[in-house]
C-alpha cells in the first residue's frame, strides 16, 4: 500500500480513501449504476438553475395600481445593501457545499461509514442543487404572478410632478430616476428571495449535519454543543432574510412567505435522498444498499 492513501482506524481496519484522492477512482464511481440512476435529477436541477439565471430572474411582474399616499412603499432607497443578491446566493451554495465536502472527507475513514464516501458525497450535493434550483424558480414565478412593490418603491417609481397623491394610479406615470431594471424589480416583493434562498440552501446544510452526527437520534441525547453549532446555518439564513426589512427591500410578511417557501423545499429535498433524522439509518442515503460494495471493507 502507497503512504498516505489509507486511514488507519481504531479497529485496525483500513478504508481505501482514493476515490476521493485520484481522478480514476471518480471516474470509475461516474460510470457506476450508483451514479447514473442519479443523472435524471442532476438533468432537471441543471435545467431548473439555467432557467432561473437565464429566465425566471429577467421576466417582467405584473403592473399592479398603486398610490402615492401608502406609507408601506413610500421608505428611502438602500445605496448599500447588508447582502447583495450575489452574495446571497454564494452564501446559500458556497457554505453548505463546502462544509458537505468537508465533513464528508472528515468522515471517509469512519468505519461507520459502511457506503461510498463519494456516493454520500454526491447525493449530500445533488439534494442542496435541488432544494435551491426548484426554490429559486418557484420563488421568482411567485415574484411576478404577486407583484406586490416594495417598500421603496415610490423612490424607484419617481413621480412625474403633478401626480395626484390620493387615489390609485398606475406605472405611467413614473419616471425610474434609479433606472428601469431597478424600477422593475421593484415590484417583485413578495415573496422574498434572499429569504427563500437562503433557507433552502442553509436549512439543508443544517439537516444533512443532523443526520450525519445523528444529533436527534433516539436513545440518549446528543451534546447540546453539536445542536448549537449545526444550527448556526439557520441562524444566518434568519440573518439574511430580516436584513431585508432593514434595507427596506422587503415587507415582513415577504421574507416569512419566502422562508416558508426556502423551508419547504430544503426539508423536501433532504428527505427525498436520505433517512429520516430519527432513525439509526440518518447519515446515509435511501439507497444505501447499492452503494455499500463501492469501497472496500
Amino acid at each position: 500500500m502507497k503512504y498516505g492513501l489509507f486511514f488507519r482506524l481504531k479497529d485496525n481496519k483500513q478504508v481505501d480513501t482514493m476515490v476521493f484522492l485520484t481522478p480514476s477512482g471518480i471516474v470509475a464511481y461516474l460510470k457506476s449504476p450508483s451514479f447514473k440512476k442519479f443523472i435524471p435529477d442532476w438533468i432537471i436541477a441543471v435545467t431548473l438553475g439555467v432557467y432561473f439565471f437565464v429566465v425566471a430572474e429577467h421576466a417582467k411582474p405584473f403592473a399592479r395600481q398603486f398610490s402615492l399616499d401608502d406609507l408601506t412603499i413610500s421608505h428611502p432607497f438602500a445605496t448599500v445593501e447588508r447582502v447583495t443578491g450575489i452574495n446571497c446566493i454564494l452564501i446559500s451554495t458556497l457554505v453548505p457545499l463546502f462544509v458537505i465536502l468537508g465533513v464528508s472527507l472528515a468522515k471517509a475513514g469512519s468505519s461507520n461509514n459502511r457506503h461510498s464516501s463519494l456516493h454520500n458525497l454526491q447525493i449530500a450535493i445533488l439534494g442542496l442543487a435541488v432544494s435551491l434550483c426548484i426554490n429559486g424558480v418557484v420563488t421568482d414565478i411567485l415574484k411576478n404572478w404577486i407583484s406586490r412593490p416594495r417598500p421603496d418603491f415610490l423612490a424607484r417609481c419617481g413621480p412625474e410632478a403633478g401626480t395626484p397623491t390620493t387615489g390609485l394610479v398606475d406605472i405611467n406615470v413614473c419616471t425610474a430616476p434609479l433606472g428601469i431594471p431597478v424600477f422593475i424589480d421593484g415590484m417583485r416583493s413578495t415573496p422574498s428571495g434572499h429569504s427563500s434562498i437562503s433557507f433552502s440552501g442553509l436549512l439543508y446544510l443544517t439537516l444533512w449535519l443532523f443526520g450525519q452526527f445523528k444529533v436527534l437520534k433516539p436513545g440518549a441525547p446528543q451534546p447540546l454543543h453539536h445542536f448549537l453549532l449545526f444550527s448556526l446555518p439557520i441562524l444566518l439564513a434568519s440573518y439574511i432574510a430580516l436584513s431585508r426589512t432593514q434595507d427596506y427591500r422587503h415587507h415582513f410578511v415577504d421574507i416569512i412567505l419566502g422562508g416558508i417557501i426556502g423551508i419547504f423545499f430544503a426539508v423536501f429535498s433532504y428527505h427525498r435522498y436520505f433517512h429520516g433524522l430519527w432513525t439509526e439509518d440518518s447519515e446515509k442515503p435511501l439507497d444505501e444498499e447499492a452503494t455499500e460494495s463501492l469501497l472496500p471493507r
